[in-house]
């Protein structure tokens, strides 16, 4: 994909990420563009194709964002935050990451089963993506409500 720009951009991304993601150029902050991949995760990728609201895309990020914190689910570490620099750290077990994700996860079993689980744990926190035409989105969208 290349844009007509008043600056000299090359194309940003490789072809692979332009035939399996919506990507859009932007303005940054220097002289050139920047890519920014509209749909990287599945629930992203619900939202742009109108199956899932922007509520339910929220609590899909929230989901994602407790599963974090609970070391569920691994992230890169950000080099660019002070250690330390905090205070100092809650100790309670109850406030910690893993006792809100548990928490979030057992709200999930009550309402829809073991089922309900293994669906979020899948395709929000592994990202696993799915036809749009699957049950198992319509099943998605109801857990997201």
């Amino acid at each position: 994909m290349t844009l007509k720009s008043h600056s000299e951009i090359n194309e940003v991304g490789n072809r692979g990420t332009h035939d399996h993601h919506v990507v859009t150029l932007e303005a940054s902050d220097s002289a050139f563009l920047r890519g920014r991949v509209r749909d990287q995760r599945f629930i992203d990728h619900l939202l742009m194709k109108d199956l899932i609201t922007m509520e339910q895309h929220r609590r899909g990020e929230h989901l994602l964002q407790l599963a974090v914190s609970a070391s569920v689910f691994l992230t890169s570490p950000k080099f660019t935050e002070v250690v330390g620099a905090g205070g100092g750290s809650n100790t309670n077990i109850y406030s910690s990451g893993l006792m809100r994700w548990h928490r979030a996860e057992k709200r999930i079993r009550k309402k829809w089963g073991d089922g309900g689980v293994v669906i979020i744990h899948d395709h929000v926190v592994l990202d696993v993506w799915l036809d749009d035409e699957d049950e198992k989105v319509g099943f998605l969208s109801r857990i997201l409500r």
